[in-house]
């Protein structure tokens, strides 16, 4: 009958898997540095073709779609782990389809799941997605070869009987079980013993005396008794153990009684073969789930025969139990957007960028942009390129900025403003790297109205504030209502899908949650592009530009997450007039226009309360 061992000692980091794995790894973790990516997508992993890698190379359209598939892995990555964003990449690259057309596929789809497990355990005890990175490059340069969890793992077992040690079994499941030695041990000689000492280890004896050898020989029973425990417990169903009367050398009596089953069934006393028997019928007695059968005395040499057909399978019983099948994860993205009746379940979560919602706005609520361009020498942020993935670009330098306590100079120089440099130059924009810096150092020292400082100045931050809000059945129609009531009423707006109603989790980030002057501001970035000179960024256009793309329902689902944050620390002490101060939606491109840039959502209690009591009404 066909088999398989199961004991190989050779190690998945040593394969080349592993080494395809790091570089995609670090493709993901910075989906926005060309080279890093360009890296990831050339492993045989991918298997993408040299005409493939070409056109890519010369096709930014083309390479922008992978890594904006790349940033959506990552933000998988920080959300539910390493092993969630490597199954999705299974899935969104489609490889397991690709690889079992090939040779060795099956090979390849056992390694890659084999280290994902082994990543993700790692991950619990690294900081950060580098230290992940770094400890697979260390396991990479010295695999270790015999490690149990490390070792390369069958790709397929269908039709094969296992053969596989104890050892190996240990934390293992088998349907059918079968021991054939069972009554075997291996006694040791009387040339060399390990003595155990008794701080645990154990002194190599070459010459052993009588006593040393009995104490050796107990120590091996002590671990012939937990093995055969191990080897009993695998079975799920059944149990098949080979047990016979024993003899070693060329001594004429039994020595079961040496033996890990003898010492359970005689307490360690010699017995005869007879008396062994007698043994196993009184504990089949004892047990009626057990059978003793005797083996002929000649036994023919093929007691398995297959069969010419495979027995049909059991029909499939009716699932009959139910489930909510409309439960999901949304957010405010997903509210505007309304491209189905009912929120998507899209777990695990991919990471809303900051600059998503810019992209949604344009496309549902045809914002039609200026055909005119900026003059020459009119302000870099006039000048600068647009869309979705210049909006995450700058929303992420600004993060990084944020955790550098916006240092960065007002000139634009310094050591700083030199590693910014770089970032834009890893990131492919070496060609407008200057004018990077040149902005941002613009957005961090621009004076803010309202707060009569600048970004640099503010002392208590918290970026990339997340918050997770529960749901049922919340109606977007009544949210509609209570944000035309309380911000900017009056005023026309697009209607949010009436068909829309989330259930589930509605999450968020908030770009910037600060302290200042004793109240509490949530802060949005946006690179919207609302003309080409300074005058098209009033107050006016600020406004219709938030309701135009719906920021005044962001607003106030930001608002909410906000003051049921303050509720939560500040307790009996918070007064919502005295301590919240509202949002500010920062529009970085209109810096130097007649609303400085700023469009100020104050907090409206009555909002906060109409849509706290709406949760708690769907809720119940």
């Amino acid at each position: 009958m066909a088999s398989v061992y199961l004991s190989d000692q050779d190690s998945v980091f040593a394969s080349a898997e592993a080494q395809d794995l790091q570089l995609w790894l670090r493709a993901v973790a910075a989906p926005l540095e060309v080279r890093g990516v360009r890296a990831g997508l050339a492993t045989r992993m991918m298997g993408l073709s040299l005409d493939e890698l070409t056109w890519l190379a010369s096709n930014d359209e083309a390479f922008d779609g992978y890594s904006e598939q790349l940033r959506k892995l990552h933000g998988v990555w920080q959300r539910q782990g390493v092993l969630a964003m490597l199954r999705q990449t299974l899935h969104a690259m489609q490889l397991p389809a690709r690889w079992l057309a090939e040779v060795g596929g099956e090979r390849r789809l056992t390694n890659f799941l084999h280290l994902a497990e082994l990543l993700q355990n790692a991950a619990a005890t690294l900081e950060g997605e580098q230290a992940l990175i770094r400890w697979l490059a260390t396991q990479i340069e010295t695999p270790g070869k015999g490690v149990d969890e490390q070792v390369v793992r069958l790709e397929s077992d269908a039709d094969l009987v296992k053969i596989v040690t104890v050892h190996k079994s240990k934390g293992l499941e088998y349907p059918v079980v079968f021991l054939p030695f069972a009554s075997d041990f291996r006694a040791y000689g009387d040339d060399l013993v390990r003595v155990p000492q008794s701080d645990g280890s154990r002194r190599l004896e070459l010459s052993p005396s009588d006593a040393e050898l009995a104490q050796a020989d107990t120590e091996r029973l002590r671990e012939d008794l937990r093995l055969l425990y191990v080897a009993l417990t695998r079975p799920r169903h059944l149990l098949w153990m080979g047990l016979g009367a024993l003899r070693k050398g060329n001594s004429k009596q039994c020595v079961n009684h040496e033996s890990a089953s003898g010492y359970l069934l005689n307490g360690g006393e010699a017995a005869t073969a007879q008396q062994w028997w007698q043994a196993l019928e009184v504990l089949a007695q004892s047990c009626p789930d057990m059978q003793l059968q005797r083996l002929p005395q000649e036994i023919s040499r093929s007691l398995w025969r297959s069969q010419e057909s495979e027995q049909p399978l059991q029909a499939v019983s009716a699932y009959t139990a139910d489930f909510d099948r409309n439960w999901g994860i949304a957010s405010f993205s997903a509210l505007v957007r309304g491209a189905t009746g009912k929120a998507q379940i899209v777990l695990p979560v991919a990471a809303m960028r900051p600059a998503d919602d810019e992209r949604m706005a344009g496309e549902v609520l045809a914002s039609k942009p200026s055909l005119h361009k900026a003059a020459a020498d009119a302000p870099v942020w006039h000048r600068f390129k647009r869309g979705e993935l210049v909006g995450n670009f700058i929303h992420d330098q600004l993060e990084w900025l944020e955790g550098e306590d916006f240092a960065l100079p007002a000139d634009g120089q310094g050591p700083l403003a030199q590693r910014l440099l770089r970032r834009c130059e890893r990131a492919g924009r070496s060609d407008e790297a200057q004018d990077v810096v040149s902005w941002l150092a613009a957005v961090v020292h621009h004076r803010v109205p309202l707060l009569e400082c600048s970004l640099a100045q503010l002392a208590l931050r918290l970026p990339e504030m997340e918050f997770w809000l529960p749901l049922a059945q919340l109606p977007a129609d009544r949210v509609d209502a209570l944000c035309r009531e309380h911000i900017l009423p009056g005023q026309d707006r697009p209607a949010l899908p009436a068909q829309r109603s989330l259930h589930g989790m509605l999450m968020g980030f908030a770009d910037l949650v600060f302290a200042h002057q004793g109240r509490y501001w949530v802060l949005d970035y946006k690179t919207n592009h609302l003309g080409v000179e300074a005058a098209a960024y009033t107050d006016a256009a600020l406004a219709q530009a938030m309701l135009q793309h719906r920021y005044d329902v962001q607003a106030a689902l930001y608002m909410l997450a906000l003051h049921r944050l303050l509720q939560s620390r500040l307790g009996q002490g918070y007064e919502p007039a005295q301590h919240l101060g509202g949002a500010v939606y920062y529009f970085l491109r209109g810096l130097d226009g007649p609303a400085q840039a700023v469009h100020h959502v104050p907090p409206v209690l009555a909002l906060l309360q109409a849509l706290e009591a709406l949760l708690e009404e769907v809720s119940a």
